[in-house]
């Protein structure tokens, strides 16, 4: 009998899971046909959502190249970029607005000579190309019988196990049997912040998410809203809740959608820290700037996860008091810390990852300048406000959304509320904890195929990468495990992604 290996979810952490497979398996002279399943209710096999259909062919990735994906995979990227080039510089155009268009003007002097690594490119290019990297492997190998490929786009609802193999059930009450299992099915699921129903149209919008339905409908709903109230001379007041990537990426793509100066739109956003991120690099100052609180420690003996993570961020506490962004001193307190965690037993370091690094890197937020741009234009306009809170509630008044958040100032909670016309949620993921938590992950953890570790948006793993036998983690529900010698607060970066799926290729290998 072939060994059987399902993938539930069918993005980059599956992707990056199934090249080292794939080459290990076409090396093998003696080797059985294996059948894999890919399993994901989205159709974008081998991208995912952050660069597939969902986010859109306008968007761009929040961070350089050179720091979005690692050697050699970027030199075997940039080839393909170079090969690809105007048909992807087109599809790209003819998808976005005058951002878009403003993108390419100001970059083709760098890409058409095939300097890509300081560029904040398209996601959808990285999207097409790791696809097609997975499909030529694929190719190959049911060429050659030594692999059948079984592609099933549905929900899963369910796992169960019996003695040796796994059943996994489908919302449409359909099953299929599997040896192995690698669940990479991506970030936790949005919180939910609105269960009413929209009763008056004409005044509130409710986005769930930025990229459930998918990033462009959610723009046609935004636009068609916005056209509406334009028509009757309404203004619109747009709430952005979360100052991250996602929030960020909203602001931009309905600036682009939508000329802001034909619009009269206005945007808040509202985080608890207060702070958007920072995409202006100072060189100087990161040459005079010192994580010295950070540098006291390497002194110091029976170090602490919890001693190490109260210096950080006195050091990041200095570089706001000295006006600078995190741009500037991410590389530096990073750098910082991660010298003294070495020094830390086992324990202490998952403490670190499960307690400490997300806090941190909240405070340590990068944005590409295209995006902040927008966000600064928006700001000299008067049209654009960053609120210091934290999210209560929200309801339909008469004239919109209504939320209600609450700020600390000097030793005392400040409730407050205002209302808006659209309100999207960009606020992040639920915790394994939560109540929201779908039946899907509730069942995993109630026949204990899977534990939540400390961290609670992770779940436990061995040494071989396993929830349970045969049941492998990959990709962002690795958050709050230690992988060899590495530890991981977030698996969002693909950088992190791809050294931690190599890996888990390699035990799945070893294990056929």
């Amino acid at each position: 009998m072939s060994e059987k290996i399902a993938f539930i979810g069918a993005g980059i952490a599956t992707s990056y899971t199934l090249i080292p497979l794939l080459d290990n398996i076409e090396k093998e002279e003696h080797i059985n046909e294996i059948e894999i399943f890919i399993i994901d209710k989205s159709n974008d096999f081998f991208k995912g959502m952050p660069y597939g259909n969902r986010s859109g062919k306008s968007v761009l990735l929040i961070q350089d190249l050179k720091n979005f994906i690692t050697e050699p995979h970027r030199t075997h990227f940039k080839n393909w970029l170079d090969a690809n080039l105007n048909q992807l510089v087109e599809e790209f155009i003819e998808n976005g607005g005058m951002y878009a268009t403003k993108w390419a003007e100001i970059n083709s002097p760098l890409f058409k000579k095939g300097e890509w690594d300081d560029l904040y490119i398209p996601r959808f290019f990285f999207g097409k190309y790791i696809n097609q990297e997975v499909l030529g492997r694929i190719d190959k190998l049911e060429g050659e019988k030594k692999l059948k490929i079984t592609y099933i786009q549905k929900e899963t609802s369910n796992i169960t196990k019996k003695a040796d193999n796994f059943q996994i059930n489908f919302i449409d009450n359909t099953f299929i049997s599997s040896n192995k299992i690698v669940l990479s099915i991506g970030s936790l699921p949005y919180k939910k912040l609105f269960n009413g129903e929209i009763k008056n149209h004409n005044n509130s919008l409710y986005i769930k998410e930025p990229y459930g339905l998918g990033m462009e409908k959610n723009m046609e709903q935004i636009s068609s809203f916005i056209n509406r109230r334009k028509s009757k001379k309404l203004k619109t007041k747009i709430a952005v809740l979360g100052a991250n990537a996602s929030g960020l990426e909203m602001i931009y793509k309905i600036c682009d959608k939508l000329n802001i100066d034909e619009y009269d739109t206005s945007f808040k956003t509202l985080s608890s820290h207060g702070v958007m991120p920072d995409g202006t690099f100072d060189s100087i100052k990161a040459k005079q700037f010192k994580a010295k609180h950070l540098e006291l420690l390497a002194e110091k003996n029976n170090l602490t996860a919890k001693t190490i993570a109260e210096a950080a961020h006195k050091d990041i506490d200095e570089a706001e008091k000295q006006g600078l962004g995190a741009a500037t001193t991410v590389g530096i307190i990073s750098k910082g810390f991660g010298i003294l965690l070495p020094s830390l037993s086992n324990e202490e370091l998952l403490n670190f990852a499960c307690f400490h690094g997300n806090q941190i890197g909240r405070r340590q937020r990068c944005a590409g300048n295209h995006y902040l741009s927008v966000v600064e234009e928006l700001s000299n306009r008067e049209r654009f406000e960053h609120i210091k809170g934290r999210f209560q509630s929200l309801y339909e008044s008469s004239d919109g959304l209504t939320m209600t958040y609450s700020n600390s100032k000097a030793k005392e909670t400040i409730e407050d509320s205002e209302t808006f016309n659209i309100v999207i949620n960009c606020l992040g993921s639920v915790d394994l904890n939560s109540n929201d938590l779908s039946p899907f992950f509730k069942n995993l953890i109630n026949t204990g195929l899977c534990e939540p570790n400390l961290s609670k948006i992770g779940f436990k793993v061995d040494a071989n990468m396993q929830a349970s036998e045969n049941l492998f983690i990959a990709g962002p529900l690795l958050a709050g495990n230690q992988i060899e010698d590495k530890i991981f607060w977030h698996l969002e970066h693909c950088a992190r992604i791809i050294w931690s799926s190599d890996i888990l290729a390699n035990k799945i290998f070893e294990n056929i």
